[in-house]
């Protein structure tokens, strides 16, 4: 064989070891399994390795156990939070009717009170009756005030009829009762609005109490506006200026309240800044007189004519010592809640300073 002749050359490598041979052709290596020797007691069984592989083969279950209890408390967490939420809103749903039915036995109550109430205190229009009532009280207010309003057209007394029908019944009682000053309040200021149909409603509501000829003189003022009226629409302006009138009314809306303090503040700040007035002048009793002015007297008793307390905006300097009177559930202008106020206001006991 020469050298010039291309002959396969195979080339073998022998891996010798004491219990096996491995063979390799080419430039690929064959590497040879563990011999049986060493699985039964080589390094690569060893307790070691079988503990770990134990270990890991446990720790691989425990995870995907995990992951199902994950999935079962999420499901578990699911129900428990459905569970939950039904009671809650049962409860609820049980607290609102036991709630519902005691408001509804409260009311009934309440009505049946009032209208026993109002067949226990019925003048019938007559200002005697009125009048036995009250001389029985150990005191009466020198100044009276209630808020009214103006119900829904639809309803029984609604509309400015009604409106005007019940502030002219407050007026009669209150000139029975003996009261002075009277201080009629609506918010949205419709009987300012229609003054001259209060005056004509009050004199034929005073007329059925007294008669049309001895209907009491009047006189109804509009402080906001510095005007004042006397009787109905048609009757003489009197000349004289002490002429004596069985009760003063005047009509206030929520113009009279607390936007009448900021005109006050904001005029009392231009003086101020004009160099008119000095800051250490403003005192509590400069602003109260300004407000009695602008506004009227603080009253002594103030009637709500509704089924609980409602301001609705009502001048809030003038209310410092005012006694409040309502009754729960009420709705209606009637004599009973005119009458129970001044009973309660004759039995209270108001401690200026003290």
């Amino acid at each position: 064989m020469t050298m010039t002749e291309s002959q396969p050359v195979n080339t073998k490598f022998t891996v010798s070891d004491s219990d096996s041979s491995a063979t390799a052709s080419g430039s690929a290596y064959h590497v040879p399994p563990p011999a049986t020797s060493r699985l039964n007691g080589g390094t690569a069984n060893t307790k070691t390795r079988s503990i770990q592989a134990i270990a890991n083969t446990v720790l691989t279950d425990n995870r995907a156990g995990k992951l199902a209890d994950g999935s079962d408390s999420a499901s578990n967490k699911s129900q428990v939070s459905y569970v939950g939420y039904t009671f809650y809103k049962t409860l609820l749903a049980v607290m609102f009717f036991f709630y519902g039915m005691f408001r509804y036995c409260q009311l009934q109550y309440n009505r049946c009170k009032l209208k026993i109430f109002d067949i226990l205190n019925s003048p019938s229009n007559t200002p005697q009756l009125i009048r036995q009532d009250v001389v029985k009280l150990a005191k009466i207010p020198s100044r009276l005030a209630a808020i009214l309003e103006m119900k829904p057209v639809g309803d029984v007394g609604g509309g400015l009829h009604g409106l005007l029908n019940d502030a002219s019944e407050v007026v009669c009682w209150t000139i029975s009762a003996g009261v002075k000053h009277l201080t009629l309040y609506d918010h949205d200021g419709a009987m300012q609005r229609n003054i001259d149909q209060f005056r004509n409603e009050v004199y034929e509501h005073l007329s059925m109490y007294y008669g049309p000829d001895n209907v009491p003189n009047y006189a109804v003022k509009i402080p906001h506006y510095n005007q004042v009226f006397y009787n109905r629409k048609d009757s003489p302006v009197p000349t004289d200026k002490h002429t004596k009138v069985a009760i003063e009314v005047s009509i206030l809306s929520n113009r009279d309240g607390r936007q009448t303090i900021v005109d006050l503040t904001r005029t009392m700040a231009e003086l101020c800044s004009a160099g008119d007035l000095e800051v250490g002048d403003i005192t509590v009793d400069l602003v109260d007189s300004e407000l009695k002015q602008l506004v009227g007297p603080e009253p002594d008793l103030l009637l709500y004519f509704g089924p609980a307390l409602d301001l609705q905006g009502f001048p809030p300097w003038h209310i410092r010592l005012t006694e409040f009177f309502w009754e729960e559930d009420n709705n209606q202008v009637t004599y009973s809640v005119f009458i129970r106020g001044l009973k309660q206001y004759a039995g209270c006991k108001v401690n200026v300073g003290k």
